[in-house]
């Protein structure tokens, strides 16, 4: 009798798991974006949208005060190097961890996405990113540049992960070797 009862018990959870159907999900919109792409088109929409999707290595409050995103720190380290320490332990979607390879893909990428009506260059424009370890990028310019932290806010990160990895969206040789290397393993 007791295991009758367990298997009627387990047959009700399937049961209530699998009662739920698909439902139709309706968002209202001022403007429809153009691109879920998050490096396609540096537009308000776009933008608007895609921030439930993805994140930035800095993110803005409701006031545009800076504020810890995929990056956990930053400081500038001399006048022309900012250094940021990523968060651990972050995973994307497919499982993949986040590591400093997403960063430096995903600065690649965006402004160099073909076809682009409204690159995201402008932030990433004069930068050189450099994998210090798996959770730290130093990102130098020529000259002094205080306003990093705002740059880096603008630009989301992706996995280098297959998905993103086509011959389309990895615009940059570079960008193509660091996704080899990142889906081989």
């Amino acid at each position: 009798m007791n295991f009758v009862c367990r298997i009627a018990a387990v047959l009700a959870a399937l049961a209530l798991c699998t009662a739920a159907t698909a439902q139709e999900l309706r968002l209202g919109v001022a403007a429809e974006p153009t691109s879920m792409d998050p490096h396609f088109h540096n537009l308000t929409p776009n933008n608007s949208m895609l921030s439930h999707i993805f994140e930035y290595l800095v993110d803005q409050d409701e006031r545009q005060r800076l504020q810890p995103g995929l990056a956990e720190s930053w400081k500038a380290i001399d006048d022309t190097t900012w250094e940021f320490k990523l968060r651990r332990n972050v995973k994307f979607h497919d499982g993949t961890p986040f590591t400093a390879d997403d960063v430096l893909f995903s600065f690649e990428r965006a402004p160099n996405v073909e076809g682009s009506p409204s690159s995201f260059g402008i932030y990433a424009k004069g930068k050189t990113l450099t994998k210090v370890d798996d959770h730290t990028v130093h990102i130098k310019t020529a000259a002094p540049y205080p306003l990093m932290p705002n740059d880096v806010s603008q630009i989301f990160i992706i996995s280098t992960g297959r998905a993103w990895c086509s011959a389309a969206s990895s615009p940059t040789p570079r960008a193509s070797r660091r996704c080899s290397r990142a889906t081989s393993t």
